[in-house]
């Protein structure tokens, strides 16, 4: 099976035949990113294709992550650039690629891009599609909780994906194609087969399946006529500290177990070895452009095919702390020494002090000054944009927007960001997390102590405030909830996300009027977000305005198309105010990325009655019934059924229906409609 691919490393740079005889110079490039994958992972038994491919090309043991986020590294991975030049600092943020690429570089050099991603947290909205010819980022998200950054596919289906867009890949024409998998990032869950593979460890069962994955990606490479060309690049975005100085996963601190990745380089005439020195993932792009012939004047890093460089700077940061306003952290490598600067400058020997348990600033004080004053340059090349909204100044105008809406500005930005050295508190973040997991599972009772302590300890973090007060909202406790946020938005009034939550709580309490000034502040501070336009939406739907309901919906699809909620909403209010034709093409829209979306179901289903399509409707509804709770969808089952002559199994569905507890319209309604068929 792995044959083709062993042969890969032996091949001479020469030009490779395509079909038909066409010859084609310039090598194609398959680009892997494993997301959240530690260094150490290599070499233990669970990786056994990864494994094969690193004794047959260049590997680098030395290699690190400019930051322990998925987006800001991926960024770097793309560009070649440090955040601080590209400015992509968090997750969320948007890439101003500007065709600084390698994805556009490549294509302007002629070669075919595509790419298949794994996570919503590498959605096109965020700016990595640039330069792709294609960008498959059809990720299916939880209908309850389409916001989340965290909705992922398996490495199955990212694959599956991956070969077939490598099929219809030309051999006459060089390609990119990059594959981003997700699957050990936390939670941690992989099939039982890995985790047995695994020796039982959730995390490198992830590796393992994702390795299996990758088996089947390498075969299909190894399986086309322009093979022996053809580069494959496989690198971790970040690691995971799995506990090392008490973080549970990633993205607060910088030490080494978080940033240390694995990479593998196999190119036609490039000799296999085992690399020690540093090494970055802003090399890539200049790398795999030289492989192509191509200068990287754009990037930062270095081509790893030149000289060994053992005293390369590696510099990491994370502006993740801002989250919770505390001190953004950064790390600078140079040989065995290393500097982590937060509050304070801390230097390690990495040489004696793997573990960075002792810091040794005070007895090393020339190279401690040196490195913090090349750090400090090198965090100045270009300012922060937009970090966090939550931090910018609020402008003249959108002051005056809020007051209109009945918000007082008391505050520019955050207080408290200079004052918290994540590393101090790690381990409330680390509690946070878990809290976190609990409360989106349904274990509330678990997670609302957790966040309330730490949400009282840490009064000038929003993101605490904000998660216990929807916590609280969770529980059944909205009246408390709507108490805290209203708190929050006067406390840090530059955070659109804080007024998006209050609106959201208000709705549920029936406050509509605050919930639709709450909305409309949120899109004053962040006119395209599409979770406020989505917001906004529903509240005008409430009363009734659905015309004016279905330009926001349709504005909150435009500005986040892969979201299939949004669409069903607009399906909604669209066949509310009379355009079924709209309305059906909505919810078809929303059912191509979530088959299973009961409400999309359910109002297609609705709309084919509507239009004397009866028997056309009930396989819809049938589907959206599947959800024993959403007694509408039976009744509209049981109409579609009565419309189509079936009047048996009308009668028996609306006998369910008769039968629910709750929901007396629809109940009622089924009653009624009993009534009417049976004989008098």
């Amino acid at each position: 099976m792995f044959l083709a691919v062993s042969l890969l490393a032996a091949c001479a740079p020469a030009p490779s035949a395509g079909a038909g005889g066409t010859t084609v110079t310039a090598p194609s490039v398959l680009l892997v990113t494993l997301d959240t994958f530690r260094a150490d992972r290599l070499g233990q038994g669970f990786t056994p294709t990864l494994d094969r491919l690193a004794s047959q090309s260049l590997h680098f043991t030395e290699a690190r992550s400019v930051a322990p986020l998925t987006l800001p590294a991926h960024v770097s991975i793309m560009t070649g650039q440090r955040p601080p030049r590209h400015g992509v600092r968090l997750n969320g943020a948007v890439l101003d690629g500007g065709g600084t690429t390698l994805a556009a570089q490549l294509r302007a050099a002629g070669y075919h891009t595509g790419a298949v991603v794994g996570a919503f947290v590498l959605d096109r909205r965020f700016g990595l599609a640039d330069g792709f010819d294609e960008y498959d980022d059809d990720i299916a998200r939880d209908p309850d909780a389409m916001d989340t950054l965290h909705a992922e596919r398996p490495a199955g289906r990212v694959v599956d994906r991956a070969v077939a867009m490598l099929a219809r890949a030309a051999a006459t024409t060089p390609w990119l194609q990059w594959v981003h998998l997700y699957d050990a990032h936390a939670p941690y869950a992989p099939p039982p087969a890995a985790l047995a593979r695994a020796s039982g460890n959730a995390y490198n069962g992830e590796i393992a399946y994702l390795d299996e994955q990758l088996a089947r990606l390498f075969d299909a490479v190894a399986r086309r006529p322009d093979a022996a060309g053809t580069v494959i690049v496989v690198v971790g975005d970040h690691g995971e500290s799995l506990g090392a100085h008490d973080e549970a996963t990633h993205g607060m601190l910088v030490f080494e177990p978080a940033l240390r990745v694995p990479l593998v380089i196999q190119a036609p005439g490039v000799t296999a070895e085992v690399r020690h020195d540093a090494a970055s993932v802003i090399d890539i792009v200049p790398t795999v452009l030289a492989l192509a012939g191509r200068s990287a004047e754009a990037a930062d890093g270095r081509n790893l095919l030149g000289t060994a460089g053992a005293d390369v700077d590696s510099y990491a940061e994370s502006e993740y702390p801002t989250v919770a306003a505390w001190t953004p952290v950064a790390a600078l490598v140079r040989g065995p020494w290393k500097l982590v600067m937060a509050d304070r400058a801390r230097l390690f020997d990495l040489r004696t002090d793997p573990g960075e348990s002792q810091d040794v600033a005070a007895t090393h004080a020339a190279t401690a000054r040196e490195l913090t004053a090349h750090l400090q340059g090198m965090r100045r090349v270009a300012a922060t944009p937009g970090a966090s909204d939550a931090a910018t100044p609020v402008s003249a105008e959108t002051a005056q927007r809020l007051r209109s809406l009945g918000y007082v500005v008391s505050s520019p930005s955050r207080t408290g960001t200079a004052e918290v050295d994540p590393a101090s508190a790690i381990r409330d973040w680390s509690a946070f997390e878990a809290a976190l997991t609990a409360s989106r599972t349904g274990r509330l009772a678990q997670a609302v102590p957790v966040l309330a302590r730490i949400s009282s300890a840490h009064p000038d973090s929003p993101i605490f405030a904000s998660t216990y007060a929807r916590a609280l909202a969770a529980s059944g406790r909205t009246t408390e909830a709507l108490t805290r946020f209203r708190t929050a938005v006067a406390r840090w009034p530059g955070d659109w996300s804080l007024y998006h939550e209050l609106a959201v709580v208000a709705r549920a309490t029936g406050a509509g009027a605050e919930a639709l000034r709450a909305e409309d502040a949120a899109l004053a501070l962040s006119p395209r977000e599409p979770s406020a336009l989505n917001g906004k939406g529903l509240l005008l739907t409430d009363t009734g305005s659905h015309a004016e309901a279905a330009r926001v919906f349709a504005q909150a699809v435009e500005h986040d198309p892969t979201n299939a909620g949004y669409r069903a909403n607009l399906g909604n209010a669209l066949r509310a105010s009379g355009d079924l034709d709209g309305a059906a093409g909505a919810y078809r829209q929303a059912l191509e990325r979530v088959p299973d979306l009961a409400d999309a179901a359910n109002g297609l289903g609705v709309v084919l009655v509507q239009q004397g399509r009866a028997a056309e409707a009930v396989p819809w509804l049938e589907r959206a019934s599947r959800d024993p709770q959403f007694v509408e969808a039976q009744l509209n089952l049981g109409i579609a059924l009565l419309h189509s002559g079936n009047l048996a199994r009308a009668r028996e569905q609306f006998r369910i229906v008769a039968a629910t507890r709750g929901r007396t319209r629809e109940r009622d309604a089924a009653r009624a409609l009993l009534g009417q068929m049976e004989p008098r």
